[in-house]
């Protein structure tokens, strides 16, 4: 494979974020093949390690319009965690940070499901990043999709059980405090407003 990424001994975390950043470009695209999920042989030739090193420069460099990328990339260890049905990585964690930072209410359904990738997920993914949106737009956007009747309804009402019992533990009683520590812990940088 020759292309602005290189081949796989010769690429770096910082060169495939770099691709991915390019947008809608052959680097972009040939970044995105190396780095999706594509099942468990591909995992063992080292994609997952891949994406926990773009996860991680990316955490170091979050920046304005790093949304869809974040997204991306997190959808894609979601899918490795759920196929493997155990474990929960590093990546994921910062990935589920780096999504929450953005602080999309509309972005709570796919935070709920990394948590329900793996037991382990579930006892790692804080719900308090499901309220970087706030408390009252993440509890309404998951009240409006659990009750719309549609295919995403059950997992939303799901996520709005764990949301209020959070709130019911005292979860959400300190948030800029509790952002504070997260930023730190997963190693966010954001270079610009996000």
């Amino acid at each position: 494979m020759t292309n602005s990424v290189g081949r796989m001994g010769a690429e770096s975390a910082g060169a495939l974020l770099g691709a991915l950043r390019q947008g809608a470009s052959p680097a972009a695209d040939a970044a995105r093949a190396r780095l999706a999920y594509a099942g468990a042989q591909a995992e063992r030739d080292g994609r997952g390690q891949l994406r926990a090193g773009v996860a991680s420069e990316l955490g170091a460099s979050l920046g304005p319009s790093d949304e869809a990328l974040a997204r991306w990339l997190l959808e894609q260890e979601i899918a490795a965690h759920e196929a493997r049905q155990a474990g929960a990585s590093e990546a994921l964690y910062t990935l589920v940070a780096a999504l929450a930072r953005f602080g999309r209410s509309e972005d709570a359904l796919l935070i709920w499901r990394a948590r329900e990738a793996t037991p382990e997920t579930r006892a790692g993914v804080d719900v308090e990043q499901l309220a970087r949106a706030g408390v009252a737009s993440t509890r309404a956007a998951l009240e409006r999709l659990a009750g719309r009747g549609s295919t995403q309804s059950p997992a939303a009402r799901r996520a709005l059980g764990w949301f209020n019992q959070g709130a019911a533990e005292g979860a959400f009683d300190d948030l800029p405090g509790y952002f504070l520590w997260a930023d730190e812990r997963f190693g966010l940088t954001v270079s610009g407003p996000t």
